[in-house]
């Protein structure tokens, strides 16, 4: 049997593009066996693998970032006002460095912006009190361990605490304490996890990659941790680019140009991850095909799976 893995990119309030995508594949002929993701999109990927309708998750989602304790919790983590055009007086502008001031110094004095407590209360009020393997279509979510190195899929045990480590991206969210391990945000080890769909079994990987682009990151840096962090940006981006040569098809929504924060752009994300599936869907359907009709590409696909040098730890939980 051909089995065919569903993989979704992290992204963050790009990860809504998602969404447009999965409208196509409810009414598509060839099913999905298996679904990775990576903060949103293992977020996306669960809430679809446990109530089978886009619809369902789509509705989910969008009372969700609209609700009054998600626009308060993201408020502790983001300055709003850096989103609006330069101040136009003088006081304005002291006004936001006193805002980007304090963000700074609790950066630097707490573990997280989102208090432990805010954050779990969040992602009830979303994620099924489930355990992964109850749900219909086996899942697994992507985190990083920060006290080995080690990329973790979580392919067992509870899914709010699956969801909550894969979401939590370092310094925004309290790093998730779980079966021994100090889990954060998958996407800064493998933002888009074809290999670990490989060594779960699966022959046709279909990625759908909702990343951004170094060269759509603005404003450009105006001090030293900036600097920093936007150089650490851009190692992650160019190790994505790696994570999707192992996929078979990638869907690519245009979104690279949405901040991380922009939730309130969720209809215009959605159409994105809409027109991005128009746009591949006939070399998408030939490559399933020829995966279909083909056993020799199904064999070339275990093998790859199973032989295939991974460069860095992997560990199925």
């Amino acid at each position: 049997m051909l089995k065919t893995a569903l993989v979704l990119s992290g992204g963050a309030a790009r990860g809504i593009a998602h969404l447009g995508v999965l409208r196509h594949l409810d009414g598509e002929t060839f099913p999905v066996h298996m679904i990775l993701g990576t903060s949103m999109g293992a977020i996306i990927g669960a809430l679809y693998a446990h109530h089978g309708s886009v619809a369902i998750v789509e509705e989910k989602i969008h009372t969700f970032v609209h609700s009054a304790i998600f626009r308060e919790t993201l408020s502790l983590a983001v300055d709003e006002n850096s989103a609006l055009p330069s101040a136009s007086s003088l006081f304005d502008r002291f006004a936001q460095q006193l805002r980007k001031s304090y963000l700074y110094t609790r950066l630097v004095t707490r573990s997280s912006l989102i208090p432990e407590d805010d954050y779990w209360k969040l992602l009830t009020g979303l994620v099924p009190d489930i355990r992964i393997e109850d749900l219909p279509t086996p899942f697994g979510a992507v985190t990083l361990d920060i006290l080995t190195g080690d990329e973790v899929v979580l392919t067992s045990g509870s899914l709010i605490k699956a969801l909550g480590a894969s979401a939590s991206i370092p310094g925004m969210g309290p790093p998730v304490r779980y079966r021994g391990r100090l889990l954060v945000d998958g996407g800064w080890i493998d933002n888009v996890p074809c290999l670990p769909a490989r060594r779960l079994g699966a022959h046709f990987v279909l990625a759908v990659d909702t990343s951004s682009e170094v060269a759509d990151m603005h404003p450009l840096p105006s001090c030293a941790l900036e600097y920093a962090l936007r150089s650490s940006e851009a190692s992650r981006m160019a190790l994505n680019k790696l994570r999707l040569q192992h996929a078979d098809t990638v869907v690519r929504p245009h979104v690279s140009h949405i901040r991380w924060s922009d939730f309130h752009l969720f209809e215009q994300i959605l159409q994105a991850g809409h027109e991005a599936w128009v746009a591949a869907a006939s070399f998408i359907k030939k490559t399933y095909r020829s995966y279909r009709i083909n056993p020799l590409r199904r064999l070339r696909a275990a093998l790859r799976a199973r032989f295939l040098p991974y460069g860095l730890p992997l560990v199925f939980v």
